[in-house]
């Protein structure tokens, strides 16, 4: 009982649906026989009343029901698709724009070089967005311009792009280019090199020299911009040597760059374009002893008595030409107003030049002890800083050696002489005459202060 009940609720639904599909295409057919074919019909007949003729089996066709009811339906057809065609094209238009597309030239490369082209273009395109679909994700090929029946001159061409769409508007921007075309001329010019990331290399190293497989190359262009070059520079970039260690190494493909005279990187063909370079690469070095300068001076009374490291030397690594002029390296401790024996940990500085310390701090302990004091006679007085011209020598016999005043404890007393003292007078800037100038005193110990009993000596400046 339950499945027949069932059954003819479920034929009373599709009875139901029917109706109303019945109901709504008669709806949609009165519409259609209200407002579209009997108008039309309707109008039919009355243009022929007016254009009416003997033409009898015309006339018989024209006063068919079924004809006309037809021939106004293919006409109301054609009308709907030619309306809502023409208002897509009008309505459902989009745009949209491809970005930077690079522009192609034409022309013979060897013998021509072609300026004021841009590299890239906007594309617009305008059309239906299913269109717009389709031409970007197939694009076509470059902007082209076709430069080959051109001349060295001014032009203003046209870029062109041949769209894979065709129902698809292609604008670009700038659409047109004034482009300078010019001979191509060539010249030899002599490699330099330029390192880059020098920094990078380790600290211990040096590049001593570096070579390349060829010497000279050809720069090739316009010949306005030929005569701006000043070099031409092999870009080595040190970042490129692998496991770098003293010895000789390779680097290709270096790419090379034209500079004008203000340094500034110009448009240039070079040929060849890259070269490979020989680096040698060294680790010069030298062990000097490490040497401490006391500064400020220690409590009244008490010297520095001694000043123990906890590294005597360190290996400098250096250019050779700079090494030449170094015998120590300095440490500076301050010990004004110090007391009592102390341990200071100090940063050694590098000296201008050098690019690297095996050394990087020592701990420094300053012993103290009583002070005491030693007069050293007749330490010699030189001259420092005379001119070219000109030659010193001292007023008299008094005015060749000072008595120095040495204090410290009693055991770097012990090992100071006149042949450890400096005593000097500075001639910096002073002309021919008699002068009297200042005297300066300095020792191999700095734990040991020197003080001049005379402080100034006359000296005579002739010509040569």
């Amino acid at each position: 009982m339950k499945k027949n009940k069932k059954s003819s609720s479920n034929k009373n639904i599709l009875k139901k649906i029917g109706r109303a599909i019945y109901k709504f295409i008669s709806l949609i057919y009165n519409l259609i026989d209200s407002f579209i074919i009997v108008p039309i019909t309707r109008g039919f007949i009355w243009i022929l009343k007016i254009i009416k003729t003997n033409n009898k089996p015309f006339d018989r066709l024209l006063n068919n029901k079924i004809f006309l009811i037809t021939f106004s339906l293919l006409i109301s057809l054609f009308a709907f698709f030619y309306i809502d065609r023409n208002e897509n094209s009008y309505t459902n238009n989009s745009a949209d724009i491809l970005y930077n597309r690079p522009v192609t030239a034409l022309y013979n490369e060897e013998a021509y070089v072609v300026e004021g082209l841009p590299e890239v273009v906007d594309i617009t395109l305008i059309g239906r967005r299913a269109d717009l679909y389709l031409a970007k994700q197939y694009p076509s090929d470059d902007v082209v311009v076709d430069l080959r029946d051109y001349k060295p001159g001014t032009h203003e061409v046209s870029l062109k792009y041949n769209g894979s769409v065709s129902s698809v508007q292609y604008k670009l921007t700038p659409s047109v280019a004034t482009v300078i075309i010019y001979e191509k001329m060539s010249v030899s010019k002599t490699i330099t090199k330029e390192l880059l990331y020098e920094s990078k290399l380790d600290s211990k190293y040096i590049i001593n020299n570096v070579s390349f497989d060829r010497q000279e190359v050809y720069v090739k262009g316009a010949e306005y911009k030929l005569e701006q070059v000043a070099s031409v520079r092999a870009l080595v970039d040190v970042r490129k040597v692998i496991d770098p260690g003293a010895g000789t190494t390779t680097i290709k493909d270096v790419p090379l760059a034209a500079y004008d005279e203000n340094g500034k990187m110009l448009d240039v063909e070079i040929v060849p374009s890259t070269v490979t370079a020989t680096l040698q690469i060294s680790s010069p070095s030298k062990k000097v002893p490490i040497k401490v300068v006391p500064e400020g001076e220690v409590v009244f009374g008490k010297a520095i008595d001694d000043v123990t490291l906890s590294e005597e030397s360190v290996t400098v690594y250096a250019p050779e030409s700079v090494l030449e002029g170094i015998s120590y390296v300095p440490i500076k401790i301050n010990v004004n107003n110090l007391k009592n024996t102390k341990e200071f940990t100090i940063n050694i500085e590098k000296p201008a030049g050098v690019k690297d310390l095996s050394v990087k701090s020592v701990v420094a302990k300053v012993t103290l002890s009583d002070i005491s004091e030693k007069v050293i006679k007749g330490v010699n007085v030189s001259t420092k800083n005379l001119g070219q011209d000109y030659v010193a020598q001292a007023a008299s016999a008094a005015d060749s050696s000072v008595d120095v005043i040495v204090k410290g404890t009693s055991s770097t007393l012990s090992t100071v002489s006149s042949d450890t003292i400096n005593a000097y007078v500075d001639l910096k800037g002073l002309k021919e005459g008699t002068h009297k100038v200042k005297v300066e005193v300095t020792g191999d110990d700095l734990k040991l202060t020197y003080t001049p009993k005379k402080t100034t000596v006359t000296i005579i400046i002739r010509k040569k």
